[in-house]
């Protein structure tokens, strides 16, 4: 989950954002956040829940914005595990906020505007057709099947930017998902989907639950 927010800090003020995880979990954290006033930037992974913060020990009202993305890793069953007498839940938690200062005294508007043109640009683009969200969907059906990891490597964007896009995909029926162990695999065509992912993973790693899923998508028409 990946969230654009705006933020105004007064002076002596603080913004905290919390990042909670399911018990034996980890994340990965893609901070874009600026040093100096945020305690934590760049990509690092955690194993227990943390907090983002951002502080304005400055004497006038700061601007802030910016994105934090999360992506959730689920451990693997342990080896030979019995299947579940119910389908597993699947918890998906996105946390996400803000960075990138812009001082409120600056006399170009342009640039204190700069921060919510994207959240602007994202809105009237809810609906629309989007170059990047066809080279998406090419991508990951010249692929088969591909992480998230895998679609912003081959498009070359932002995590954020890319994760937006395939949410809106996937919204729109367009797009499709499964997950299979630790990883969340996106794709158009099941069947071609499925042997992909069967050629890249280990058969005897795979609980009841993931193969039965692999079957149904390999038996799509």
């Amino acid at each position: 989950m990946n969230i654009t927010v705006l933020v105004i800090l007064a002076p002596l003020a603080g913004w905290v954002l919390p990042v909670y995880l399911p018990p034996n979990v980890t994340a990965t954290v893609h901070a874009d956040l600026p040093p100096g006033l945020c305690n934590a930037t760049g990509v690092f992974e955690i194993q227990k829940p943390a907090a983002i913060a951002c502080y304005n020990t400055g004497l006038s009202p700061v601007q802030l914005s910016g994105r934090v993305a999360v992506e959730y890793h689920m451990p693997p069953p342990p080896p030979h595990a019995p299947p579940p007498e119910a389908p597993l839940l699947a918890v998906a938690v996105g946390a996400a906020a803000a960075a990138g200062l812009s001082h409120v005294a600056s006399n170009r508007r342009e640039l204190l505007a700069a921060p919510i043109l994207p959240i602007i640009a994202r809105i009237k683009r809810a609906t629309a057709e989007d170059p990047v969200r066809r080279e998406i969907l090419r991508v990951v059906d010249t692929m088969g099947a591909a992480t998230m990891s895998q679609i912003v490597k081959a498009l070359g964007k932002s995590w954020g930017a890319v994760q937006w896009h395939v949410y809106v995909l996937e919204r729109e029926g367009k797009l499709k998902s499964v997950k299979i162990g630790a990883f969340t695999y996106y794709f158009v065509n099941p069947k071609k989907a499925a042997e992909v992912i069967l050629a890249s993973v280990d058969p005897a790693t795979l609980t009841l639950e993931d193969r039965e899923k692999l079957d149904i998508m390999a038996a799509a028409a």
